[in-house]
């Protein structure tokens, strides 16, 4: 059974309202006997730090020396909590003697419910509802009614509290009738979407939507949740499932935009730009975050980044700004990747192919098995005129080989290979 259903602890709520009417009541505030202030502040402490039984005994004390109402609701309510024996003789003694306290009349409810009396306990709370259409009185019912499987009828009395304070717990119940006992599954998202859009997540709102979408496989559900609780929590594991959800559903422009509006996780999106080849985006953001940080890491992805930008128009000026970035990087920052691009770079474009190779060879010590720095040392030597060697290497790639610029390299290999016999 759900916690927002457990009317025993509704009760208990109940049977502890009394308390704060201890100091101030409409009782005379005369003191009866001597002690009886010293003894009101130990049972408070006794209750407030959930010793119900020693309370009780203050309370039973006080109520025998004074005869005040207040005392005898409290030891009557703490008597119920604790399941004591004489708890249903002190409420009725309450009900006899005090007939305008209500708190007799819901504790008996409770303890009713307690001893299966369900038919009894409607009487009870139907009298009290007849006397006052509270949200407590209204809230009793309905938890009454769902230990009683009246689902209706529990949902009526719910939804009729609901009406007059739109709170959580109330929500919830609805939602769990709605939702677990009546089949009901749209009505209840309703009732949780108008709530998170009126009075926003709350405490548990967004998080049962979320469950509920969950369940349901609901994806956009669960992105427009997530969306809610983010503005209003802030939260890096939440805009981290944002992330995660629209990517899952290829919302690429989605993610995007939520990256960039919120600077959630910008390494994230640094990897967006590069996946969709926003080369220029990509490098603006790997600058910042290098000037933030001066981390090398985003020296070199500018460097890549400025070149698959200009690759189509490489200039001197704009190819030496790149050798620099990966000169400082690879100097220092021993990443396989950065020592094949810069490798592969040199060899290429035949600038320096020994030193190329040099990089590269020390990418595969790093990562031996790599198919696209295997390509690289064999292009190198390709370029000088070791054929063989570099036919030795490409032997690796069988006929797996699926990128053209691969592809273009074997051709040329072999080819080479072929002259030279």
């Amino acid at each position: 059974m759900s916690r927002y259903y457990s009317f025993i602890i509704v009760m208990f709520l109940l049977a502890g309202c009394a308390t704060k009417e201890v100091v101030v009541t409409n009782e005379s505030t005369k003191k009866v006997f001597e002690e009886e202030d010293n003894l009101i502040l130990q049972a408070l402490d006794y209750q407030q730090n959930g010793d119900y039984v020693n309370a009780r005994k203050i309370y039973h004390s006080l109520y025998e020396q004074s005869q005040k109402k207040i005392y005898l609701t409290e030891d009557a309510g703490l008597a119920f909590i604790l399941g004591d024996s004489d708890a249903r003789d002190l409420i009725m003694q309450g009900i006899k003697k005090y007939p305008e306290e209500k708190n007799f009349n819901r504790l008996l409810v409770g303890q009713l419910v307690k001893e299966k009396r369900y038919e009894e306990a409607e009487k009870e709370i139907l009298k009290l509802i007849e006397f006052d259409k509270s949200v407590q009185h209204l809230s009793i019912a309905g938890n009454l009614y769902l230990q009683m499987k009246q689902y209706d009828l529990a949902l009526k009395y719910f939804e009729s509290a609901y009406k007059q304070d739109q709170n959580e717990d109330l929500l919830l119940n609805i939602v769990e009738l709605l939702y677990r006992f009546l089949d009901r599954k749209d009505d209840a998202v309703a009732y949780l979407e108008t709530y998170a859009s009126m009075e926003g997540c709350g405490e548990h709102a967004c998080f049962k939507l979320v469950e509920i979408y969950g369940r349901d496989r609901n994806v956009q559900g669960l992105i427009a949740t997530y969306k809610k609780l983010y503005k209003e929590q802030q939260s890096d594991e939440i805009a981290k499932k944002i992330v995660e959800l629209m990517m899952y559903v290829k919302d690429v422009k989605g993610a995007t935009s939520f990256l960039e509006k919120t600077g959630f996780n910008q390494d994230v999106l640094l990897q967006i730009y590069a996946t969709q080849k926003k080369f220029s985006e990509a490098y603006i953001l790997a600058e910042k975050l290098y000037n933030e940080s001066k981390n090398l890491d985003y020296l070199g992805k500018m460097a890549i980044y400025e070149y698959e930008l200009n690759k189509s128009k490489l200039s001197a000026e704009t190819l030496q700004s790149i050798m620099r970035k990966f000169d400082e990087v690879t100097s220092l920052l021993k990443d396989s990747v950065y020592l094949n691009y810069y490798g592969y770079l040199l060899i290429d474009h035949d600038i320096d192919i020994p030193k190329g190779i040099t990089l590269v060879q020390e990418a595969l010590k790093i990562e031996p098995n790599s198919p696209y720095y295997l390509d690289s040392l064999a292009w190198g030597l390709f370029k000088q005129g070791q054929c063989a060697a570099a036919y030795n290497i490409i032997q690796y790639f069988g006929d797996n080989a699926m990128e053209e610029e691969v592809i273009a390299h074997i051709d040329a290999i072999k080819k080479c290979l072929k002259e030279k016999q």
